[in-house]
Formats: structure tokens, sequence, C-alpha cells
């Protein structure tokens, strides 16, 4: 077992990330793509994220309209505002351009079926300003498979005025992954009952969506999938390793705990934990608080009691 110190997760516990979209162009200012020469070629328009042939993208599980932030700036690459109104148009080219994705790197993200998301054909740079947020809403992931990857891409086909449409900056790709509602980052606490390892362990867990209504534990202070165990005072935690990954089934009915098992084949058998002190798995949907008792190779003496807090969503 790898020991992880208590130093780790307190500097863990202190960490906050926030994200900001910026909206400055800097690849552009610093001539890494669209119209390279602004003092002597026509000042043109673009997608600052499609310098990436990918963009991902993240979207709950939920049959309220979703807005797609942050990615769907569009640009006027110049050195000053936009003197005049300028009209941009787009088009939707999600088969040919996703296609051509996938079969550039062997992946198979689906179309996202036109009746689930809405774009317009055209937006208007006001004079004065220098981009503008181009309105992409998904309407409904309801029916959409958490284990499919869906996308949609955008193309600039043309601009008002004396603007040219950057080339390299014309198409933007985005990726949508479907989150369950039971993903999401928490606070887990529990013990292990295996002597000597009946310490308590608290620390940060990210629940991730492996199904419509199954999530697995990844924990972001080893990197990668597993459990804690504490192993001493103080918070002093280690694990049994990747091999030991439970992955948690919900009835999305009821929210109750259906089943545990291990993501990892060459690991323990991993079971919903039924024994002697055993509660009733569930996630709470006012909450999104979960409870789970998992045991390996049918021992129950090698059990788990975890409850999880949520924090936010992942």
């Amino acid at each position: 077992m790898k020991n992880i110190t208590s130093k780790a997760v307190l500097a863990l516990a202190l960490l906050s990330f926030t994200f900001t979209g910026c909206l400055k162009d800097k690849g552009f200012e610093n001539y890494q793509y669209g119209i390279n020469d602004p003092d002597t070629q026509p000042p043109g328009v673009g997608f600052p994220f499609a310098s990436k042939a990918m963009n991902g993208y993240g979207l709950d599980v939920s049959g309220s309209p979703q807005r797609v932030s942050e990615l769907t700036f569009l640009n006027l690459n110049a050195g000053n505002p936009a003197p005049a109104d300028i009209t941009i148009t787009l088009a939707v080219k999600s088969t040919e351009l996703i296609g051509a994705y996938n079969t550039a790197n062997g992946t198979n993200i689906q179309v996202l079926p036109a009746s689930l998301f809405t774009l317009p054909t055209t937006v208007t740079i006001p004079a004065g300003a220098r981009s503008v947020d181009v309105p992409l809403v998904v309407s409904s992931t309801l029916t959409l498979n958490p284990n499919i990857a869906y996308g949609v891409a955008v193309q600039i086909t043309s601009a008002s005025g004396n603007y040219v449409v950057a080339q390299n900056l014309r198409n933007l790709l985005i990726q949508f992954s479907i989150k369950n509602k039971y993903d999401g980052i928490y606070t887990l606490s529990g013990y292990h009952n295996r002597t000597p390892y009946t310490f308590p362990y608290q620390t940060t867990m990210h629940m991730v969506t492996t199904g419509p209504n199954a999530v697995y534990f990844y924990w972001p202070l080893v990197g990668g999938v597993g459990h804690p165990i504490g192993v001493g005072p103080n918070n002093s935690l280690s694990w049994y390793g990747a091999t030991v990954a439970p992955v948690v089934v919900f009835n999305t009915s009821t929210n109750l705990v259906t089943n545990v098992y291990g993501s990892d084949p060459a690991g323990p058998p991993i079971t919903m934990f039924t024994g002697a002190g055993s509660r009733v798995g569930k996630w709470d949907p006012a909450t999104r608080a979960m409870t789970v008792d998992w045991n390996y190779n049918a021992n129950p003496l090698r059990a788990f009691f975890d409850d999880l807090v949520f924090v936010r969503a992942r």
C-alpha cells in the first residue's frame, strides 16, 4: 500500500479553483493564428477556440435549456474595434467536420441531433465592439446516452464589409460529455473495518459518470481511480491501488443503490455490503449526499462505509 500523508490531504483541502473566461485573443495578437498581418491585410473574424481541433464541454442531465458559455465567442481579429456593425453568417457543419475529425483521430463522436440545440444563422459584432457571444443552447439532454460523446461543429461562412474569415479560426468543434445526476465533486468520509486499517478517512472524491445510472470513484489525490484507507491518526491515508475501484449503480427512480462492482477485472470482486452494520445505500436528490457500503472478496471484514457530501459540480 502507498501511504499518502495528511499534509498532502491538508494542502488539497486548502486549494480552491476559479475558472474564468478570457476574451482577449492573445494568439491573434502574437500572430500565432488568424489574419497574421493586420497592417497590410484586411481585418478578419474568427472563433478563438477554433485554434484547437476539438473543445470539450460538460452538460448536466436536464430537461431545461443549457447555454454553452465561453467557447462560442467570435472575435474581431483587428487592431481596432469595429467601426460599424459586422454581420457574420454561420452554418452547422457537424456531419462533415466531426466525421473528418473521427477519421483523423480514431474517435467515435456522434453528431448531436439538430432537434436538441439552437444556433443563430447570423450574429453581429456591434460597432465599437471586438466580439460577440454566439448563443448555442442545448434544449435537453434527457434522451442522450452518457456513454456516448456528442458533438456540434459550427462554421463561419461569411462576414460583411471589408472583413475576411480567418481560415484557421473558421471551424469550431465542440464535444459534449453528458453527466448523470450522481456525478460531482464530493467530500468522502468513512472507515474500513479491516484491522488495523480502521482509522477514519476524509478526502475529496470525484464521482464520475460511467453510464446513465452509475458513477465510479476517481481520487484526485492519487490522480486515478481508487479509494482511500485510513491507516493512522490525523487523516493518514493509504490505498489498495487502482484495482480496488468501485462503481456504484443506482435505481434512477428511487435513487437507491442497487449494485456495487469493481471497475478493474484484475482486481478483487467488489459487491454491495449488506452484512452486520450495513446501511441503506442511497442518493438524496435534495442535498445530493450519497451513502454507500461495499466490500471485496465477499468478506464481511473487508467492508467500507462511505458518506459523500456534495461540494459542487464536476
